[in-house]
């Protein structure tokens, strides 16, 4: 039993199931439907396929979260990132990921074939480790002053930067222009615009002042 459960093993190792997903989401302009569509396609058994995957859905997350965990290891294995402000952390995330992703485009125009990105059960595992990844730099931030610190709302920045990520995943999907430029300015003016409101405001001076002068 023991030397059959080890083939078994050494059959899942040759197929890549993220790639033949991609593969069969290309081919038949739509996502496989179960783990024996997808097996049949890749002229193996739905037995091999439960080897590494509980369900088709639970691949299609590891399919969009490889997408993500790429992406962030690179940036983050380069020297000058680590110099970078938070800010333009996450700036050099996107510009990398939307330039990785590019070559997997027309799968993405497939899986994404909905009205609501974030509704999504593939997206579940991304959704996870990017809010993990946002708290990460949401973290540093605070110790630099970049994002100020106010308590309950603190908790939805993770949200509203996962919100951030799909709002820009949809512009890119929809971007005509040469290059994705209106991609790479929309991703810009959305992280600016985060770090600009999350960041020191004129409020934040003018409660700073209030306090100031009722400090005996």
């Amino acid at each position: 039993m023991a030397k059959q459960s080890k083939n078994k093993s050494e059959n899942t190792q040759t197929i890549d199931w993220r790639e033949g997903f991609i593969k069969f989401s290309l081919e038949n302009n739509r996502l496989p439907q179960s783990a024996y569509e997808l097996a049949k396609f890749l002229g193996t058994t739905e037995e091999n396929f439960y080897e590494q995957y509980s369900s088709i859905t639970a691949l299609a997350q590891d399919v969009w979260n490889n997408f993500f965990e790429a992406t962030r290891k690179q940036v983050q294995a380069d020297e000058q990132y680590q110099g970078f402000s938070v800010r333009e952390k996450l700036l050099a995330f996107y510009f990398t990921w939307f330039e990785n992703i590019r070559v997997y485009r027309s799968f993405i125009e497939v899986a994404t074939q909905t009205k609501n990105l974030c509704s999504q059960a593939q997206y579940k595992t991304l959704k996870e480790n990017f809010k993990v990844f946002a708290q990460e730099l949401l973290n540093e931030a605070l110790e630099t002053n970049e994002v100020q610190n106010r308590n309950l709302l603190n908790q939805s920045y993770p949200n509203l930067l996962w919100w951030q990520a799909m709002y820009l995943l949809n512009f890119w999907l929809k971007d005509t222009s040469q290059g994705f430029e209106r991609t790479d300015a929309a991703v810009e003016k959305a992280v600016n615009l985060f770090f600009d409101l999350a960041g020191k405001t004129f409020l934040d001076s003018l409660a700073d002042f209030i306090k100031f002068n009722f400090q005996k």
